[in-house]
């Protein structure tokens, strides 16, 4: 049976717990715009995704999105409610990241942005400190579920993929990294990530 030695976290709804409808609520509300009109105007798209790939600055982010929504926001009232999305942390992670830490090697790997990351990397400094790395999208220039991804991150454990565990909420960024032969779970509840590990033999 193979021994696993590092285990890596998705963060958002894995270890972070977040809403985006929290960003709409906010921009509504200092612009005085209907939410209902943000949320469905607001889109994932293709530059949200080379947003979260490092290729475009905060600035040219900042400018597509207000011109999509047709919202007059500076850049304190944009950035302050891009940042609402985040919560609390998901129930019993913390404990459950020191236990582990003692005994494996624990790396994060999240799709974020430069201005996101500026924030949660403050607002979760104490709990990400039970990670020896934590790979950004928008520092390593690639976004999950591409492969490279994942390869970067074997890269720097110095491991096969069959001694690593990653959990992540996403069913096609787990599909990618099981493809690369590592044990992938897909996370749906904290009580689940524990059940998961235990069949593991990890807890």
């Amino acid at each position: 049976m193979v021994k696993y030695q590092a285990i890596v976290f998705d963060l958002g709804n894995v270890v972070i717990n977040y809403s985006f409808d929290n960003t709409f609520y906010y921009w509504a509300k200092v612009s005085g715009c209907d939410v209902n009109m943000i949320k469905q105007k607001f889109e994932f798209d293709e530059i949200y995704r080379r947003f979260e790939k490092g290729e475009i600055k905060p600035d040219i982010y900042r400018k597509n999105v207000l011109e999509k929504l047709g919202l007059h926001l500076n850049e304190v009232e944009f950035d302050n409610g891009w940042n609402q999305i985040y919560l609390d942390l998901t129930s019993g992670i913390e404990q459950l990241l020191r236990d582990l830490k003692s005994r494996f090697r624990l790396v994060a790997l999240t799709n974020t942005n430069e201005i996101h990351a500026n924030h949660w990397k403050i607002k979760y400094a104490s709990m990400l400190s039970n990670f020896e790395k934590v790979f950004c999208s928008h520092e390593i220039k690639a976004r999950k579920p591409e492969k490279e991804v994942f390869k970067i991150v074997l890269n720097y454990l110095q491991l096969k993929p069959n001694y690593v565990v990653y959990l992540d909420d996403r069913y096609e960024n787990i599909k990618s990294a099981s493809e690369i032969g590592i044990k992938s779970i897909l996370v749906n509840s904290p009580h689940q990530i524990i059940r998961e590990l235990q069949i593991l033999g990890i807890i």
